[in-house]
């Protein structure tokens, strides 16, 4: 064994933990193990205890018996709960925070079988572990069941180089999963002592380890003083040393309690609503190779594992094998039998190589990986054949809850509005069309908005408007697919932490995704668009509220101006969905349109190329126009922002043509003063930036008014070849704000202007403006050239 850091005596401790004849019996399980399990079902018979204490929600304990109904598994009991907090350095006030925690089942959890056996002997069952909502301020874990403390350190490091093991996993297999006859006290004696020297050679134990394990032992000794026969003690390996030190006065590392600072941060207050439930689950989320870091990968392998112990058979890899081609002609990947047999023969010869009697996991992986891939994984490329080994030994399996479980209320409401509006998911793909110009098409859009927030699975959006970019809304649609999947049931439950009715669940989750958001305002203003699209109900104050903090935080024009575009579509136009002036949205648009005009004056000279100034300009000047009764502004206060923007001879050219396009428009700029900026601008590097801000913020006004388009004429036919050419990108950008017809009735107003009635229909140029322009260019340069060397006149000839 490696070397270790020196602690106490730990032979007395390792001995008392493996004794099953005192009054309390300490069994350590690594969850998800099928050796775990088979051996405490074992243990359960032979030692007939009176109480079987668990690790578990210890708030569950009164629903315990829905554990003993029929259930499919896999199935997790799901904890919930709402609180208030501090909402740390962004605001000193209260928030909701909504979060939730699994407690996974499957067939050959250790948990599970001790529930199950411990009823079956009549012994009384509880789980003893801290409830979530009393612990969840120490870590933000969302499976309970991890074993993330065994996986890491210089122990397990130094012991899987000291094997020559990869990891944990391979490390737990070697030393008690791939031993078929495995017996109880070589059991006990290398779990503990292999959990042990973990905690040990750690230098501290979590906050969140320590208040539970303090929780723990004191429901342990409870138990054991009130009963007259054994208790069992079904935990984590990590656990064990530390419960008994707690109870029996042995030494152990970790086991003093928390701090005062450090409890201070535990504590979440106050609880608003907790809750605990039922969910399905499934062989997928199970596997910590898709992410779930707790218990053991692959568990369709140690499904099968569990499936032959049961029935007393010697494990057999050959069905998993059999799996395995039929998955990968699924791919369409052809398994030859030569490529059978170079499989069987490597996984027999890597098990025989590393002591083993039977093929196992990791020698099933390894013998595909060498026999089956070629040159893929040089290039860091995916495999067919890696990903068919995997999803084999993953596993399909779904769970599904018995009948009649009990639910909780939300379940329960969004079950009665589907069946209320017919839409309730279906086994086959379905395909709803809504028109939300017709009432009870919008009651459906609400609902199934309202499901998408909550993540409900089963509903897509699949086109429909867009509220967001609002183009093309002349016809207001949605289409929508509803599929019933096995993951609808439990994605209902999970939405549960945020309330007990739709109306509050949704206002809840689009508060905590705004208070995510930090000081993107722009981004929770799309929030309150899809509120909108929930009803008007969704429009919550916490929401509001939060949107009103980050708008009066946000530091960048551009996204305090997109929010005032969004705010302004739901105040002023939403007519499909019901917003449409409502004084709870006012002061968001006053304070959205302070902040930018605001933020507008400080702009700089360095300003974002797409088109973003321009959009957010635009939107003030509509706001201004349409609901200036709501602004509360000083007397000319908005032209007054506005001049000081365009005389400011540190601002962008874009942006000044657009203050004075927006003075145009409302009537506080003169067309002399527009044409005296325009001169100012009279060369090739500013004009085409200036007109665009002018064009786009006085498209109206602009083409209509014959001195401005003579005057731009006057300047362009000034600018030679190469000014140009210089000055044509920007001027062809500022002309896109006109359509085809209004740029031909510019082009009418100028001839008009110059006095050329009924003029000849323009030819058009064989090739596009840009060619054109760079030929008059390379005509300018060679006139110069002929004048530079007096070429002009040779006898009367060029």
């Amino acid at each position: 064994m490696p070397k270790r850091d020196p602690a106490p005596d730990d032979q007395p401790l390792i001995d008392r933990l493996c004794d099953t004849t005192a009054d309390v019996v300490y069994f350590p399980v690594r969850h998800h193990s099928p050796a775990c399990a088979m051996l405490i079902a074992q243990l359960i018979e032979s030692l007939k205890p009176t109480a079987v204490l668990i690790e578990g929600p210890s708030d569950y304990n009164e629903h315990l018996g829905e554990l003993l109904l029929e259930h499919q598994l896999p199935i997790a009991i799901y904890s919930y709960f709402r609180a208030g907090v501090t909402a740390g350095d962004r605001q000193a006030e209260t928030e909701l925070i909504h979060q939730g925690v699994y407690y996974p089942f499957c067939e050959y959890s250790p948990e599970w079988v001790a529930i199950q056996h411990g009823h079956r002997i009549d012994a009384e069952v509880r789980f003893i572990d801290l409830p979530w909502s009393e612990s969840a301020g120490d870590e933000r874990a969302s499976h309970r069941y991890a074993d993330a403390e065994l996986r890491r350190g210089r122990y397990v490091n130094a012991l899987c180089e000291r094997l020559q093991v990869e990891d944990f996993d391979d490390l737990w297999d070697r030393l008690i999963e791939s031993h078929a006859k495995l017996e109880l006290a070589d059991y006990l004696r290398r779990t503990h002592s292999l959990c042990w020297n973990i905690r040990t050679w750690e230098p501290s134990v979590s906050v969140s380890d320590r208040r539970r394990e303090a929780f723990m032992a004191e429901q342990i000794a409870k138990t054991a003083k009130q009963t007259s026969g054994k208790t069992l003690v079904v935990t984590g390996g990590f656990h064990s040393s530390a419960l008994l030190a707690r109870n029996e006065g042995y030494a152990c590392a970790g086991i003093d309690d928390p701090q005062p600072s450090e409890a201070s941060q535990a504590v979440i207050a106050p609880i608003v609503d907790r809750g605990v439930a039922l969910t399905t689950y499934s062989y997928e989320r199970l596997d910590n190779l898709t992410g779930y870091n707790a218990g053991m990968p692959s568990p369709g392998f140690y499904h099968h594992a569990w499936s032959q112990r049961n029935q007393d058979k010697t494990f057999d890899h050959q069905p998993l094998l059999t799996e395995l081609v039929t998955a990968l002609r699924h791919r369409k990947q052809t398994l030859s039998t030569a490529d059978l047999i170079a499989v069987e023969t490597s996984a027999r010869a890597l098990a025989a190589l590393r002591g083993r009697q039977h093929v196992w996991r990791r020698d099933l992986i390894d013998a595909v990986t060498s026999s089956l891939i070629k040159d893929e994984l040089e290039y860091d490329c995916e495999s067919p054949f890696i990903d068919a080994v995997h999803a084999v030994l993953r596993g399909d399996q779904r769970g599904r809850l018995a009948s009649g479980i009990r639910i909780p209320p939300l379940v329960r409401e969004i079950q009665h509005q589907l069946e209320l509006l017919g839409l309730e998911p279906t086994r086959r793909s379905e395909s709803i069309e809504l028109d939300l110009l017709d009432a009870a098409d919008v009651r459906k859009s609400r609902l199934l908005h309202q499901l998408s927030v909550l993540d409900i699975k089963g509903f897509r959006r699949d086109g429909g408007t867009d509220f967001l970019a609002r183009d093309e809304l002349e016809r207001l649609w949605e289409t929508w697919n509803r599929r019933w999947t096995p993951e609808f049931e439990s994605s209902c439950i999970e939405a549960s932490r945020y309330g007990t009715t739709i109306a509050e669940a949704v206002a809840a989750c689009l508060t905590e995704k705004s208070n995510r958001q930090y000081r993107d305002a722009a981004k929770a203003a799309e929030l309150l668009v899809k509120a909108s699209q929930c009803g008007v109900e969704s429009l919550s104050k916490p929401l509001l509220e939060s949107l009103e903090r980050l708008i009066a935080s946000e530091p960048r024009f551009v996204g305090v101006a997109q929010s005032l575009g969004h705010l302004l579509y739901v105040f002023c136009f939403d007519e499909a969905f019901g917003t449409t002036r409502l004084p709870q949205l006012q002061n968001l648009v006053r304070q959205s349109f302070s902040r930018s005009l605001w933020l507008l004056e400080s702009i700089g000279k360095q300003t974002p190329a797409d088109g973003s100034i321009l959009r957010g300009m635009q939107a003030m000047l509509e706001t201004y126009r349409r609901v200036g009764d709501v602004l509360e502004l000083a007397e000319n206060e908005f032209a007054s922002v506005l001049t000081r923007i365009q005389t400011d001879a540190h601002k962008p050219p874009t942006v000044r043509g657009a203050a004075a396009g927006i003075l145009w428009t409302i009537g506080q700029a003169s067309p002399d003063r527009v044409l005296k900026d325009l001169m100012f601008f009279a060369n090739p590097d500013h004009l085409g930036d200036f007109l665009n801000g002018l064009f786009t913020l006085a498209r109206e006004v602009a083409q209509r008014h014959p001195s401005l388009v003579r005057s731009i004429d006057q300047v362009l036919l000034r600018f030679g070849g190469d000014e140009f050419q210089t000055a044509l990108p920007s001027l062809r950008l500022a002309f896109t704000s006109f359509t085809p017809r209004e740029k031909h009735h510019m082009l009418s107003t100028l001839f008009d202007s110059l006095g050329l009635k009924n003029p000849k229909p323009l030819n058009h140029l064989p090739a596009d403006e840009a060619t054109a322009a760079e030929s008059l260019a390379i005509e300018d340069r060679l006139f110069e050239a002929i004048a530079k060397y007096g070429l002009e006149q040779i006898d009367g000839r060029l």
